[in-house]
Protein backbone atom coordinates (compact mmCIF):
# COMPACT_ATOMS: atom_id res chain seq x y z
CA UNK A 1 0.00 0.00 0.00
CA UNK A 2 1.17 3.61 -1.04
CA UNK A 3 2.26 5.86 1.99
CA UNK A 4 -0.11 8.37 0.83
CA UNK A 5 -2.86 5.97 1.26
CA UNK A 6 -1.62 5.11 4.93
CA UNK A 7 -1.72 8.48 5.81
CA UNK A 8 -4.93 8.75 4.10
CA UNK A 9 -6.36 5.90 6.60
CA UNK A 10 -4.66 7.41 9.81
CA UNK A 11 -6.12 10.48 9.25
CA UNK A 12 -9.32 9.55 8.61
CA UNK A 13 -8.95 6.99 11.90
CA UNK A 14 -7.95 9.78 14.31
CA UNK A 15 -10.83 11.66 12.47
CA UNK A 16 -8.96 14.66 10.81
CA UNK A 17 -10.63 13.79 6.98
CA UNK A 18 -13.62 15.03 8.98
CA UNK A 19 -12.15 18.20 10.70
CA UNK A 20 -10.16 18.97 6.88
CA UNK A 21 -13.70 18.51 5.00
CA UNK A 22 -15.79 20.95 7.58
CA UNK A 23 -13.06 23.13 7.75
CA UNK A 24 -13.38 23.15 3.54
CA UNK A 25 -16.91 24.24 4.00
CA UNK A 26 -16.68 27.22 6.14
CA UNK A 27 -13.79 28.46 3.81
CA UNK A 28 -16.31 27.85 0.33
CA UNK A 29 -19.62 29.37 2.28
CA UNK A 30 -17.15 32.68 2.83
CA UNK A 31 -16.52 32.65 -0.65
CA UNK A 32 -17.67 35.00 -3.25
CA UNK A 33 -16.98 36.49 -6.36
CA UNK A 34 -15.48 39.57 -4.82
CA UNK A 35 -13.06 37.22 -2.51
CA UNK A 36 -12.43 34.84 -5.26
CA UNK A 37 -10.29 37.48 -6.92
CA UNK A 38 -7.89 38.50 -3.34
CA UNK A 39 -6.86 34.22 -3.55
CA UNK A 40 -7.55 33.83 0.00
CA UNK A 41 -5.22 30.71 1.88
CA UNK A 42 -6.79 27.57 3.22
CA UNK A 43 -4.70 26.36 6.01
CA UNK A 44 -5.19 23.53 8.15
CA UNK A 45 -3.84 22.63 11.64
CA UNK A 46 -2.39 19.03 12.19
CA UNK A 47 -1.56 17.96 15.31
CA UNK A 48 0.20 14.79 15.39
CA UNK A 49 0.28 12.56 18.17
CA UNK A 50 3.70 11.16 17.14
CA UNK A 51 3.73 8.17 19.72
CA UNK A 52 0.21 7.28 18.54
CA UNK A 53 1.18 7.43 15.04
CA UNK A 54 3.81 4.93 14.96
CA UNK A 55 1.75 2.70 17.24
CA UNK A 56 -0.87 2.14 14.94
CA UNK A 57 1.26 2.69 11.57
CA UNK A 58 4.88 2.09 12.14
CA UNK A 59 5.99 3.14 8.60
CA UNK A 60 4.43 6.32 8.50
CA UNK A 61 5.16 7.49 11.48
CA UNK A 62 9.02 6.85 10.33
CA UNK A 63 8.15 8.17 7.12
CA UNK A 64 7.01 11.32 9.24
CA UNK A 65 10.67 11.35 10.68
CA UNK A 66 12.65 10.82 7.90
CA UNK A 67 11.06 12.67 5.14
CA UNK A 68 9.01 15.41 6.98
CA UNK A 69 8.70 18.00 3.80
CA UNK A 70 7.14 14.59 1.42
CA UNK A 71 4.72 13.99 4.38
CA UNK A 72 3.33 17.63 4.76
CA UNK A 73 3.38 17.50 0.80
CA UNK A 74 0.97 14.71 1.16
CA UNK A 75 -1.02 16.23 3.29
CA UNK A 76 -1.37 18.77 1.34
CA UNK A 77 -2.73 17.15 -1.15
CA UNK A 78 -5.10 14.98 0.57
CA UNK A 79 -6.46 18.72 1.53
CA UNK A 80 -6.64 19.82 -1.84
CA UNK A 81 -8.48 16.65 -2.66
CA UNK A 82 -11.05 17.36 0.30
CA UNK A 83 -11.94 20.60 -1.60
CA UNK A 84 -12.09 19.51 -4.43
CA UNK A 85 -14.49 16.60 -3.71
CA UNK A 86 -17.14 19.53 -2.46
CA UNK A 87 -20.05 20.80 -4.97
CA UNK A 88 -18.84 24.64 -5.64
CA UNK A 89 -18.98 25.99 -8.85
CA UNK A 90 -15.94 28.31 -7.24
CA UNK A 91 -13.53 25.83 -6.55
CA UNK A 92 -12.13 25.58 -10.31
CA UNK A 93 -10.84 28.95 -9.59
CA UNK A 94 -9.06 27.88 -6.43
CA UNK A 95 -5.22 27.06 -7.36
CA UNK A 96 -3.50 23.77 -5.04
CA UNK A 97 -1.37 26.70 -3.81
CA UNK A 98 -3.66 28.76 -1.91
CA UNK A 99 -4.18 25.06 0.10
CA UNK A 100 -2.00 24.25 3.30
CA UNK A 101 -1.60 22.13 6.17
CA UNK A 102 0.61 23.18 9.07
CA UNK A 103 1.60 20.20 10.65
CA UNK A 104 2.34 20.49 15.02
CA UNK A 105 3.46 17.42 17.30
CA UNK A 106 1.56 17.13 20.13
CA UNK A 107 4.50 14.60 21.19
CA UNK A 108 7.54 13.48 19.93
CA UNK A 109 10.23 10.93 21.43
CA UNK A 110 13.35 13.08 21.91
CA UNK A 111 15.11 10.20 21.11
CA UNK A 112 13.98 9.43 17.74
CA UNK A 113 14.60 12.36 16.25
CA UNK A 114 18.51 12.74 17.47
CA UNK A 115 19.52 9.31 15.76
CA UNK A 116 20.29 11.07 12.54
CA UNK A 117 21.52 14.87 12.19
CA UNK A 118 20.47 14.91 8.47
CA UNK A 119 18.77 17.98 6.62
CA UNK A 120 15.91 16.11 5.35
CA UNK A 121 15.01 14.96 9.36
CA UNK A 122 13.03 16.27 11.93
CA UNK A 123 15.73 17.64 14.34
CA UNK A 124 14.48 18.44 18.52
CA UNK A 125 16.70 20.48 20.12
CA UNK A 126 16.78 21.81 23.71
CA UNK A 127 17.08 25.39 24.76
CA UNK A 128 16.38 28.23 26.98
CA UNK A 129 14.45 30.63 25.71
CA UNK A 130 16.63 34.17 25.98
CA UNK A 131 14.98 36.76 24.34
CA UNK A 132 11.49 37.46 21.82
CA UNK A 133 11.26 40.24 19.47
CA UNK A 134 8.10 42.60 18.76
CA UNK A 135 5.98 40.28 16.23
CA UNK A 136 6.10 41.25 12.64
CA UNK A 137 4.36 40.33 9.66
CA UNK A 138 5.67 37.59 7.17
CA UNK A 139 4.11 36.06 3.98
CA UNK A 140 2.22 33.64 3.13
CA UNK A 141 1.54 34.03 -0.25
CA UNK A 142 1.99 36.58 -3.07
CA UNK A 143 0.05 36.81 -6.14
CA UNK A 144 1.93 37.97 -9.23
CA UNK A 145 -0.30 39.32 -12.43
CA UNK A 146 0.61 39.67 -16.08
CA UNK A 147 0.72 43.23 -16.96
CA UNK A 148 -0.77 42.51 -20.65
CA UNK A 149 -3.37 40.59 -18.32
CA UNK A 150 -3.26 37.57 -19.78
CA UNK A 151 -6.10 35.27 -18.97
CA UNK A 152 -5.56 32.95 -15.76
CA UNK A 153 -1.77 33.73 -15.41
CA UNK A 154 -1.74 34.51 -12.40
CA UNK A 155 1.05 33.07 -10.43
CA UNK A 156 0.92 32.23 -6.18
CA UNK A 157 4.62 32.09 -4.65
CA UNK A 158 4.85 31.20 -0.70
CA UNK A 159 7.97 33.93 -1.19
CA UNK A 160 8.69 37.25 -2.29
CA UNK A 161 11.16 35.90 -5.07
CA UNK A 162 14.37 37.96 -5.56
CA UNK A 163 13.80 38.25 -9.36
CA UNK A 164 10.29 38.82 -10.41
CA UNK A 165 8.74 35.60 -12.32
CA UNK A 166 7.89 35.88 -16.08
CA UNK A 167 4.25 35.64 -18.16
CA UNK A 168 3.96 32.08 -19.51
CA UNK A 169 2.00 33.15 -22.53
CA UNK A 170 3.83 36.68 -23.56
CA UNK A 171 6.88 35.73 -21.09
CA UNK A 172 6.03 39.64 -19.42
CA UNK A 173 7.95 40.17 -16.73
CA UNK A 174 4.99 39.71 -14.21
CA UNK A 175 4.09 42.46 -11.29
CA UNK A 176 2.99 41.62 -7.42
CA UNK A 177 -0.61 42.67 -6.81
CA UNK A 178 0.86 43.94 -2.96
CA UNK A 179 -3.30 44.02 -2.39
CA UNK A 180 -3.56 40.34 -2.39
CA UNK A 181 -0.24 39.26 -0.47
CA UNK A 182 -1.41 37.37 2.72
CA UNK A 183 0.33 37.67 5.78
CA UNK A 184 1.01 36.52 9.34
CA UNK A 185 2.85 37.16 12.27
CA UNK A 186 5.98 36.06 13.50
CA UNK A 187 9.02 36.92 16.04
CA UNK A 188 12.20 36.26 16.27
CA UNK A 189 13.15 33.93 19.26
CA UNK A 190 16.91 33.54 20.86
CA UNK A 191 17.52 30.38 22.20
CA UNK A 192 20.79 29.13 24.60
CA UNK A 193 20.89 25.75 23.06
CA UNK A 194 21.98 22.61 25.26
CA UNK A 195 26.28 22.30 24.66
CA UNK A 196 26.04 25.23 22.52
CA UNK A 197 28.47 28.34 23.15
CA UNK A 198 26.28 30.74 21.05
CA UNK A 199 22.84 31.50 20.81
CA UNK A 200 20.83 30.73 18.28
CA UNK A 201 18.11 33.09 16.54
CA UNK A 202 14.64 31.05 15.08
CA UNK A 203 11.61 32.61 13.42
CA UNK A 204 8.53 31.53 15.14
CA UNK A 205 5.18 32.33 13.26
CA UNK A 206 1.22 32.10 14.03
CA UNK A 207 0.15 29.48 16.74
CA UNK A 208 3.78 28.75 17.96
CA UNK A 209 3.90 32.21 19.44
CA UNK A 210 1.46 32.49 22.56
CA UNK A 211 3.42 29.37 23.39
CA UNK A 212 6.85 31.60 24.22
CA UNK A 213 7.67 32.52 27.61
CA UNK A 214 11.26 34.15 28.09
CA UNK A 215 13.29 31.71 30.70
CA UNK A 216 11.44 28.79 30.16
CA UNK A 217 13.27 25.72 28.23
CA UNK A 218 11.68 24.21 25.43
CA UNK A 219 11.87 21.17 23.16
CA UNK A 220 11.90 22.48 19.16
CA UNK A 221 11.14 20.65 16.67
CA UNK A 222 12.73 21.82 13.14
CA UNK A 223 13.06 20.61 9.88
CA UNK A 224 17.07 22.12 8.79
CA UNK A 225 17.04 22.79 5.19
CA UNK A 226 20.28 24.35 3.71
CA UNK A 227 19.35 28.38 4.09
CA UNK A 228 16.61 27.60 6.32
CA UNK A 229 15.25 26.23 9.21
CA UNK A 230 11.45 25.69 10.02
CA UNK A 231 10.16 25.42 13.32
CA UNK A 232 7.29 22.79 13.22
CA UNK A 233 6.44 22.67 16.77
CA UNK A 234 7.56 24.03 20.51
CA UNK A 235 7.00 22.12 23.95
CA UNK A 236 7.75 23.27 26.74
CA UNK A 237 10.31 20.80 28.99
CA UNK A 238 8.98 20.20 32.13
CA UNK A 239 10.80 18.73 35.43
CA UNK A 240 8.57 16.35 36.82
CA UNK A 241 9.21 15.72 41.02
CA UNK A 242 10.80 12.57 41.68
CA UNK A 243 8.72 9.89 43.76
CA UNK A 244 8.58 9.97 46.88
CA UNK A 245 9.42 6.05 47.00
CA UNK A 246 13.22 7.09 44.60
CA UNK A 247 16.03 5.37 46.74
CA UNK A 248 18.61 7.91 48.02
CA UNK A 249 22.45 7.83 47.50
CA UNK A 250 23.81 5.19 50.42
CA UNK A 251 26.09 7.76 52.18
CA UNK A 252 23.84 10.21 52.25
CA UNK A 253 21.35 7.70 53.55
CA UNK A 254 23.60 6.50 56.31
CA UNK A 255 24.43 9.83 57.38
CA UNK A 256 21.18 11.02 57.72
CA UNK A 257 20.51 7.91 59.95
CA UNK A 258 23.83 8.76 61.60
CA UNK A 259 22.56 12.25 62.42
CA UNK A 260 19.16 10.96 63.71
CA UNK A 261 17.33 13.34 61.31
CA UNK A 262 18.13 16.28 63.28
CA UNK A 263 18.36 19.33 60.79
CA UNK A 264 21.12 21.37 61.59
CA UNK A 265 23.68 17.81 61.97
CA UNK A 266 22.26 16.59 58.86
CA UNK A 267 22.67 19.90 56.66
CA UNK A 268 25.74 21.19 58.39
CA UNK A 269 27.31 17.59 57.64
CA UNK A 270 25.94 17.47 53.78
CA UNK A 271 27.01 21.43 53.23
CA UNK A 272 30.75 20.43 54.27
CA UNK A 273 31.14 18.74 51.28
CA UNK A 274 31.15 22.05 49.12
CA UNK A 275 34.19 23.94 48.17
CA UNK A 276 36.12 21.50 50.18
CA UNK A 277 39.18 22.10 47.70
CA UNK A 278 38.78 25.69 47.93
CA UNK A 279 39.05 26.15 51.80
CA UNK A 280 39.34 23.86 54.91
CA UNK A 281 36.60 21.43 55.54
CA UNK A 282 35.10 23.33 58.40
CA UNK A 283 35.26 27.03 57.86
CA UNK A 284 32.81 29.51 56.69
CA UNK A 285 29.97 26.67 57.21
CA UNK A 286 27.36 29.61 57.59
CA UNK A 287 28.30 30.03 53.87
CA UNK A 288 28.36 26.42 52.54
CA UNK A 289 24.31 25.70 54.32
CA UNK A 290 22.85 28.96 52.84
CA UNK A 291 24.32 28.12 49.41
CA UNK A 292 22.42 24.69 49.77
CA UNK A 293 19.44 26.24 51.20
CA UNK A 294 19.60 28.31 47.74
CA UNK A 295 20.42 25.40 45.64
CA UNK A 296 17.55 22.86 46.83
CA UNK A 297 15.08 26.39 46.54
CA UNK A 298 16.03 27.31 42.86
CA UNK A 299 15.09 23.74 42.24
CA UNK A 300 11.98 23.65 44.24
CA UNK A 301 10.69 26.90 42.43
CA UNK A 302 10.84 24.97 39.14
CA UNK A 303 8.74 21.74 40.89
CA UNK A 304 6.43 23.61 43.27
CA UNK A 305 6.63 27.77 42.99
CA UNK A 306 7.78 27.96 46.07
CA UNK A 307 9.94 30.80 47.54
CA UNK A 308 13.62 31.39 45.86
CA UNK A 309 16.58 31.80 48.73
CA UNK A 310 18.80 34.03 47.36
CA UNK A 311 22.38 34.59 49.07
CA UNK A 312 24.13 37.31 50.45
CA UNK A 313 27.60 37.34 52.39
CA UNK A 314 29.23 40.16 54.02
CA UNK A 315 32.50 40.41 55.25
CA UNK A 316 36.02 41.26 53.98
CA UNK A 317 37.12 40.20 50.36
CA UNK A 318 39.37 37.85 51.04
CA UNK A 319 38.63 35.82 47.51
CA UNK A 320 37.37 32.70 49.18
CA UNK A 321 34.07 33.84 49.22
CA UNK A 322 34.10 33.85 45.69
CA UNK A 323 35.81 30.64 45.06
CA UNK A 324 33.23 29.15 47.22
CA UNK A 325 30.35 30.55 44.94
CA UNK A 326 32.15 29.27 41.72
CA UNK A 327 32.24 25.20 43.18
CA UNK A 328 28.89 25.67 44.84
CA UNK A 329 27.06 27.15 41.25
CA UNK A 330 28.43 23.71 39.60
CA UNK A 331 25.78 21.94 41.51
CA UNK A 332 23.14 23.92 40.13
CA UNK A 333 21.31 22.83 36.47
CA UNK A 334 22.52 26.21 35.07
CA UNK A 335 24.65 29.23 36.27
CA UNK A 336 25.61 32.39 34.44
CA UNK A 337 28.79 35.32 35.89
CA UNK A 338 27.33 38.45 36.15
CA UNK A 339 30.42 40.96 34.95
CA UNK A 340 31.03 44.30 35.09
CA UNK A 341 31.33 45.42 31.91
CA UNK A 342 29.64 44.53 28.39
CA UNK A 343 27.39 42.26 30.54
CA UNK A 344 23.47 42.78 30.31
CA UNK A 345 22.18 42.36 33.85
CA UNK A 346 18.82 40.85 32.12
CA UNK A 347 20.31 38.87 29.86
CA UNK A 348 22.14 37.66 32.56
CA UNK A 349 19.75 37.07 34.99
CA UNK A 350 17.21 34.91 32.31
CA UNK A 351 20.05 32.73 31.16
CA UNK A 352 20.55 31.95 34.41
CA UNK A 353 16.36 30.55 34.74
CA UNK A 354 16.68 27.42 36.56
CA UNK A 355 19.99 27.85 38.05
CA UNK A 356 21.78 30.67 39.79
CA UNK A 357 23.02 34.11 38.55
CA UNK A 358 26.88 34.63 40.40
CA UNK A 359 27.85 37.66 40.97
CA UNK A 360 31.46 36.54 42.20
CA UNK A 361 33.20 39.90 43.02
CA UNK A 362 31.95 42.30 45.91
CA UNK A 363 29.10 44.51 45.05
CA UNK A 364 31.09 47.97 45.22
CA UNK A 365 32.99 46.42 42.15
CA UNK A 366 29.25 47.01 39.97
CA UNK A 367 27.71 50.20 38.61
CA UNK A 368 25.01 51.52 40.19
CA UNK A 369 22.65 50.62 37.92
CA UNK A 370 23.15 46.94 37.54
CA UNK A 371 23.24 46.90 41.32
CA UNK A 372 19.90 48.27 40.88
CA UNK A 373 18.36 46.18 38.38
CA UNK A 374 19.74 43.16 40.39
CA UNK A 375 17.70 44.44 43.60
CA UNK A 376 14.75 45.58 41.40
CA UNK A 377 14.52 42.11 40.19
CA UNK A 378 14.28 39.98 43.39
CA UNK A 379 12.23 42.93 44.94
CA UNK A 380 9.56 42.45 42.35
CA UNK A 381 10.01 38.85 40.87
CA UNK A 382 10.37 40.03 37.85
CA UNK A 383 12.70 40.21 35.29
CA UNK A 384 12.03 43.64 32.14
CA UNK A 385 14.25 43.99 29.38
CA UNK A 386 11.57 47.03 27.92
CA UNK A 387 10.13 44.69 25.83
CA UNK A 388 9.35 41.45 27.38
CA UNK A 389 8.73 41.10 30.96
CA UNK A 390 9.28 37.84 32.95
CA UNK A 391 9.31 35.95 36.37
CA UNK A 392 12.59 35.72 38.13
CA UNK A 393 13.51 31.68 37.98
CA UNK A 394 17.20 32.06 39.64
CA UNK A 395 18.90 32.78 42.44
CA UNK A 396 21.41 35.48 43.35
CA UNK A 397 24.56 35.11 45.01
CA UNK A 398 26.16 37.98 45.95
CA UNK A 399 28.93 39.06 48.56
CA UNK A 400 29.85 43.15 49.74
CA UNK A 401 30.34 45.21 52.69
CA UNK A 402 29.63 48.95 53.81
CA UNK A 403 30.97 50.61 51.22
CA UNK A 404 29.96 54.66 50.42
CA UNK A 405 26.87 54.64 48.84
CA UNK A 406 25.98 50.59 49.63
CA UNK A 407 24.62 50.09 52.88
CA UNK A 408 24.86 46.27 53.29
CA UNK A 409 21.50 45.20 55.32
CA UNK A 410 19.95 47.85 53.40
CA UNK A 411 20.75 45.45 50.20
CA UNK A 412 20.39 42.57 52.87
CA UNK A 413 16.62 43.69 53.10
CA UNK A 414 15.68 43.10 49.58
CA UNK A 415 18.06 39.45 49.68
CA UNK A 416 16.62 38.08 52.86
CA UNK A 417 19.04 38.22 55.20
CA UNK A 418 22.88 39.07 55.20
CA UNK A 419 24.67 35.27 55.43
CA UNK A 420 27.80 35.72 57.89
CA UNK A 421 30.70 35.84 55.63
CA UNK A 422 34.49 36.57 56.16
CA UNK A 423 35.27 38.08 58.94
CA UNK A 424 38.60 37.23 59.77
CA UNK A 425 38.15 34.28 61.97
CA UNK A 426 39.52 31.51 60.32
CA UNK A 427 42.99 33.24 59.36
CA UNK A 428 45.13 30.49 60.87
CA UNK A 429 43.21 27.78 59.15
CA UNK A 430 43.63 29.38 55.75
CA UNK A 431 47.56 30.46 56.28
CA UNK A 432 47.59 26.15 57.13
CA UNK A 433 46.13 25.80 54.47
CA UNK A 434 47.69 27.73 51.74
CA UNK A 435 51.24 26.34 53.34
CA UNK A 436 49.97 23.26 52.37
CA UNK A 437 48.88 23.48 49.03
CA UNK A 438 52.17 25.10 47.85
CA UNK A 439 53.69 21.44 49.50
CA UNK A 440 51.00 19.16 47.83
CA UNK A 441 48.62 20.63 45.33
CA UNK A 442 45.11 19.70 46.00
CA UNK A 443 43.39 17.40 43.73
CA UNK A 444 39.67 16.08 43.62
CA UNK A 445 39.41 12.45 44.33
CA UNK A 446 37.08 10.01 42.73
CA UNK A 447 35.22 10.10 46.54
CA UNK A 448 35.06 14.13 46.77
CA UNK A 449 33.56 13.53 43.05
CA UNK A 450 30.74 11.29 44.21
CA UNK A 451 29.76 12.95 47.23
CA UNK A 452 29.07 16.17 45.16
CA UNK A 453 27.13 14.30 42.79
CA UNK A 454 25.44 12.52 45.37
CA UNK A 455 24.38 15.68 46.84
CA UNK A 456 22.90 16.99 43.02
CA UNK A 457 21.01 13.98 42.77
CA UNK A 458 19.51 14.12 46.42
CA UNK A 459 18.55 17.96 45.77
CA UNK A 460 16.83 16.51 42.37
CA UNK A 461 14.59 13.91 44.78
CA UNK A 462 13.43 16.53 47.47
CA UNK A 463 12.80 19.39 45.81
CA UNK A 464 9.49 18.11 44.26
CA UNK A 465 8.17 18.48 48.31
CA UNK A 466 5.44 20.82 49.28
CA UNK A 467 6.00 21.52 53.03
CA UNK A 468 3.94 22.79 55.30
CA UNK A 469 5.22 25.17 58.69
CA UNK A 470 3.17 23.41 62.03
CA UNK A 471 1.68 25.99 64.11
CA UNK A 472 4.38 25.92 66.21
CA UNK A 473 6.67 26.53 64.18
CA UNK A 474 5.19 28.97 62.60
CA UNK A 475 4.25 31.02 66.30
CA UNK A 476 8.27 30.77 67.28
CA UNK A 477 9.46 32.20 63.82
CA UNK A 478 6.75 34.83 64.27
CA UNK A 479 8.00 35.61 68.13
CA UNK A 480 11.48 35.67 67.12
CA UNK A 481 10.93 38.26 64.57
CA UNK A 482 8.16 40.57 66.96
CA UNK A 483 10.84 40.48 69.50
CA UNK A 484 14.26 41.00 67.14
CA UNK A 485 12.44 43.62 65.24
CA UNK A 486 11.76 45.78 68.34
CA UNK A 487 15.65 45.15 69.86
CA UNK A 488 16.97 46.30 66.30
CA UNK A 489 14.84 47.59 63.80
CA UNK A 490 17.06 48.84 61.07
CA UNK A 491 18.59 45.42 60.83
CA UNK A 492 15.51 43.11 61.19
CA UNK A 493 13.33 44.03 58.45
CA UNK A 494 10.28 42.72 56.54
CA UNK A 495 12.00 41.03 54.07
CA UNK A 496 13.72 39.03 56.87
CA UNK A 497 9.98 37.41 57.90
CA UNK A 498 9.72 35.87 54.53
CA UNK A 499 13.63 34.50 54.42
CA UNK A 500 13.02 33.12 57.22
CA UNK A 501 9.84 30.83 56.37
CA UNK A 502 11.36 29.75 53.25
CA UNK A 503 14.66 28.63 55.13
CA UNK A 504 12.71 26.94 57.36
CA UNK A 505 10.58 25.30 54.94
CA UNK A 506 13.73 24.15 53.14
CA UNK A 507 15.52 22.72 56.06
CA UNK A 508 12.20 20.49 56.42
CA UNK A 509 12.67 19.13 52.39
CA UNK A 510 16.40 18.62 53.16
CA UNK A 511 15.55 16.36 55.60
CA UNK A 512 12.35 14.72 53.30
CA UNK A 513 9.68 16.23 55.29
CA UNK A 514 6.96 17.54 54.41
CA UNK A 515 6.07 19.14 57.71
CA UNK A 516 8.25 21.76 59.02
CA UNK A 517 9.02 21.57 63.08
CA UNK A 518 10.66 23.40 65.60
CA UNK A 519 14.22 22.79 64.94
CA UNK A 520 13.56 23.63 61.34
CA UNK A 521 12.50 27.02 62.88
CA UNK A 522 15.18 27.72 64.98
CA UNK A 523 17.79 26.56 62.25
CA UNK A 524 16.27 29.43 60.54
CA UNK A 525 16.66 31.80 63.28
CA UNK A 526 20.51 30.85 64.51
CA UNK A 527 21.91 31.49 60.51
CA UNK A 528 20.07 34.90 60.48
CA UNK A 529 21.46 35.65 63.82
CA UNK A 530 25.02 34.64 63.03
CA UNK A 531 24.90 37.39 59.96
CA UNK A 532 23.77 40.10 61.66
CA UNK A 533 26.23 43.13 62.43
CA UNK A 534 28.10 43.73 65.71
CA UNK A 535 26.82 43.40 68.59
CA UNK A 536 24.67 40.74 67.49
CA UNK A 537 21.25 39.75 69.47
CA UNK A 538 23.08 36.09 70.45
CA UNK A 539 26.37 35.62 72.54
CA UNK A 540 29.23 34.71 69.87
CA UNK A 541 30.03 31.43 71.63
CA UNK A 542 26.18 30.44 70.34
CA UNK A 543 26.93 31.24 66.99
CA UNK A 544 30.25 29.04 66.43
CA UNK A 545 30.63 26.66 64.15
CA UNK A 546 33.62 24.29 65.50
CA UNK A 547 34.65 21.59 63.48
CA UNK A 548 33.75 18.84 66.29
CA UNK A 549 30.32 18.06 65.55
CA UNK A 550 30.17 17.53 70.09
CA UNK A 551 31.03 20.83 70.34
CA UNK A 552 28.52 21.93 67.65
CA UNK A 553 25.78 20.19 69.62
CA UNK A 554 26.67 22.15 72.87
CA UNK A 555 26.67 25.44 70.57
CA UNK A 556 22.89 24.79 69.70
CA UNK A 557 21.96 23.80 72.48
CA UNK A 558 22.99 27.33 74.45
CA UNK A 559 21.31 28.85 71.32
CA UNK A 560 18.00 27.02 71.94
CA UNK A 561 18.63 28.10 75.71
CA UNK A 562 18.93 31.56 74.67
CA UNK A 563 15.99 31.51 72.24
CA UNK A 564 13.37 30.55 75.02
CA UNK A 565 14.60 33.23 77.12
CA UNK A 566 14.65 35.89 74.10
CA UNK A 567 11.54 35.21 72.79
CA UNK A 568 9.61 34.09 76.01
CA UNK A 569 8.57 31.14 74.01
CA UNK A 570 8.97 27.09 75.52
CA UNK A 571 10.75 25.32 72.89
CA UNK A 572 11.22 21.36 73.12
CA UNK A 573 14.80 20.90 72.31
CA UNK A 574 14.85 16.94 70.98
CA UNK A 575 18.54 16.76 71.00
CA UNK A 576 18.65 16.73 74.84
Amino acid sequence: MKLILKILLYLEKRRFLTEMKNLCEVFLEELNEKTLRKFPPLRFLLEVDVVDLLDVFPDVGDFLIKEPLKWQRCCNEILFACLKSLDNDMIQSIQATQVGVNIRFKSMPYFLTNKHRKYENIVSLRGLLVNITKPTSYVYHTVWSCPDECEGNEVIMHFIPKVPPKCYLCRNTLFENSGLRRCGDQVQATFKLNNELLSKIYTIVDDLIPNLKIGKKYVINAVILKKLIAIWSIEEFQILPAPITTPVPLDIRELYESCRGIPWKFIYCLASSIGINVCPLNTFMNIKISLLLSLVSVKANSLTSSPIIHFLSGGFDTGYIGKILEQAALLADSYTYLGTTHNSTTTTLIGASGGVCVMALPLQAYSQNQIHSVLSAIETSEISDGVNKTTLQCAVWAQGMDFKKIILYNVGSIFGFVCRGDYGEYTDELVDYALEEVIVPPQIDKHERQALKDISIYIDLIAGLKVKLTKSAENLLRCYFLTARKERPKVVTIGNLGALIAICATSAKLCRRDIAKNDDAVFAIWLHVSGMPEPRLAPDEYLQTPADIKKLKKVIDNFYSWLEQFTGYSISNPNE
